[in-house]
């Protein structure tokens, strides 16, 4: 399936393959390319970049959890630090709900099939350009007959034009940085972080942050030049509260995810979501490009 466009009157345009997780593999706002993919061309799927991560993020320690008293084995596929990573729906053929100029639905249904989540769900993602503005909205649905856990993030790698990552800044409020061990598990320890302008010249980030002012939105800025790319994402209870900063080897680019628990989450229940029947969850981000 070829990618699908949306596109306005100032030149931005988000291209999207449905047959790939309904994934974002094109986005142009503000005169700027300002998302990689592929990180690797012969291996799109290495990062997971753009990548929409459910039914949980990140990492679930040896792919075990017990939910309810019962204990669950999930598939691993982090396979060096033995963990399950990142969901199973990223790379999935999602079906077309509708299409204009401007807007894109598209949704991915799943029966439970799976023994360790066996948890039915319906994931409905909306993709809306306004300006230079992309507005991302994910709509959960539990279609099954219990509660289930969950959680979810967005992964997607930033930069201008594929330019160093050294000649950018990042600005990042409040947090706090959540210590993790040799397999990328959290310790439970952290520290908290003030606001503060970060220099991404000679900087390596593979952290795990939890947003520790208490507001509707929070905030982070990728600067360059005389631009600024901001991710902004919904917080509050059963919403967007930590975010994943990752410099990956290539330095032309930045990942900042939005996430709704901690690594580990169904297990430490740090941010972990209980979805009752027939209920539904939503999340909310924006990525806007000024200057």
């Amino acid at each position: 399936m070829a990618n699908l466009i949306l596109k306005n009157k100032i030149g931005s345009t988000v291209e999207i393959d449905l047959s790939q997780g309904a994934t974002i593999t094109g986005l142009h706002l503000g005169g700027e390319d300002v998302i990689k993919y592929p990180l690797k061309e012969d291996d799109p799927k290495k990062g997971y970049p753009s990548a929409l991560l459910f039914p949980f993020p990140n990492r679930i320690k040896d792919g075990t959890y017990t939910f309810e008293e019962k204990e669950y084995t999930l598939e691993l596929n982090d396979i060096d630090s033995h963990n399950a990573i990142h969901g199973f729906i990223a790379f999935e053929s999602f079906d077309l709900i509708s299409h204009t100029a401007s807007k894109l639905v598209a949704q991915y249904n799943y029966d439970g099939y799976k023994e360790g989540y066996p948890f039915p769900f319906q994931f409905t993602v909306t993709y809306t350009l306004k300006e230079n503005t992309l507005n991302l909205t994910v709509d959960v649905l539990n279609s099954g007959n219990g509660n289930m856990p969950m959680g979810f993030a967005w992964h997607p790698y930033f930069g201008f034009n594929s330019c160093a990552i050294g000649d950018m800044t990042v600005k990042v409020p409040r947090r706090r940085k959540i210590e993790l061990n040799d397999r990328y598990i959290p310790t439970s320890e952290f520290e908290v972080e003030r606001s503060e302008v970060v220099k991404l010249k000679n900087t390596i980030l593979d952290n795990v942050y939890f947003f520790e002012k208490d507001t509707d939105v929070s905030e982070i800025e990728l600067r360059w030049k005389k631009k600024k790319l901001k991710v902004s994402q919904k917080t509050g209870k059963n919403k967007l509260n930590y975010f994943v900063l990752y410099t990956p080897a290539s330095r032309d680019c930045i990942a900042i995810e939005p996430q709704s628990c901690n690594t580990n989450a169904f297990n430490n229940e740090e941010g972990l979501i209980i979805l009752k029947e027939g209920k539904k969850a939503k999340f909310e981000i924006s990525v806007s490009v000024e200057g």
